[in-house]
């Protein structure tokens, strides 16, 4: 900004925008009173915060074609929330209501499977009596808004799903996710693995959950070529997960950038663990706008007005 003002003959500094050649003792600042003014004054478009790392946003703001950005009032809900049938503090009808509180329009629940003992994955039994309480449940009118069934299903060591097609099948979508082994593995074998499940073929919308497995502070993401699984992701129409959990935020926004210029569709998700959770889609946000993202990039922006929203 600085070598901005100097080109155009102005100097900018703590103490204001100036003429260059002002003496000193005597110089008057230009009149400014918000950021957006001192952009102006430069010939540029407002860059907001989120944008300034000196990357391309300089350019972008000279020719009018920034971004804008996503906000928290478009998101219309989210699909990767769990309920107490598996890890979740609250129960299928707190969690609703709690959702229509923040004024969503929808919910996802996305229980742990079976693979998950440690978090009381649900049986195949469970799972199906779930997508029945739920179906009944939206066509009674027994929830404050449509809730949609879906499952957090463990991708295994070697590619494969937690559970099979056929019972999959009959959910709305599910999230998979790695969960155990995170280590001990190369990023060749592990980009395989995911992109194994990731191509399993499904009549129901596939995203990819929690995609590094990061925990920030306390475990390293594992290591992935994110070249290869875009790929395999765009090709199998996957959206990819931005995970919301504080202690998460997963994806980091710099691979973020990566899916979004490969053109993945981008899905922003509380991994609520309780009704409270359900607020940390505004750290999610914060994220999604440090990637650029918009609501055209963000599917949740979307109603969803069908049960099947896609397939």
């Amino acid at each position: 900004m600085r070598q901005r003002a100097l080109a155009q003959g102005l100097s900018l500094s703590e103490w204001g925008l100036f003429p260059k050649d002002a003496p000193n003792d005597n110089r008057v600042s230009l009149e400014l009173h918000s950021e957006e003014e001192l952009f102006a004054a430069l010939g540029l478009a407002f860059i907001p915060p989120e944008l300034r790392e000196g990357l391309d946003e300089i350019e972008m703001a000279e020719r009018r074609k920034l971004p804008e950005l996503i906000s928290i009032a478009q998101l219309q809900g989210a699909l990767h929330n769990h309920t107490n049938a598996s890890d979740g503090i609250h129960s299928l009808d707190e969690m609703a209501r709690a959702a229509a509180d923040l004024g969503w329009k929808y919910i996802g629940i996305a229980d742990h499977s079976q693979a998950s003992f440690q978090a009381n994955g649900l049986s195949v039994e469970r799972l199906l009596a779930q997508i029945n309480e739920i179906k009944d449940g939206n066509a009674s009118g027994r929830f404050p808004l449509h809730v949609f069934a879906g499952c957090e299903v463990d991708i295994l060591k070697d590619g494969s799903l937690d559970f099979d097609a056929e019972v999959l099948n009959q959910l709305d979508y599910v999230v998979l996710s790695v969960h155990s082994p995170l280590t001990g593995m190369t990023e060749d074998a592990m980009t395989e693995r995911i992109c194994k499940a990731l191509s399993t073929p499904l009549k129901v919308q596939k995203i990819w959950g929690h995609p590094t497995g990061r925990l920030l502070l306390r475990r390293e993401p594992y290591k992935v070529d994110f070249k290869r699984v875009f790929q395999v992701a765009c090709q199998q129409n996957v959206w990819i997960e931005l995970n919301a959990t504080p202690e998460r935020l997963d994806l980091d926004w710099r691979i973020l950038r990566q899916a979004r210029a490969a053109g993945l569709k981008i899905i922003i998700n509380p991994d609520a663990h309780s009704s409270a959770h359900l607020s940390r889609l505004q750290a999610g946000v914060n994220i999604a706008r440090k990637a650029g993202l918009t609501s055209a990039e963000v599917v949740n922006c979307n109603p969803f007005p069908s049960a099947r929203f896609l397939c």
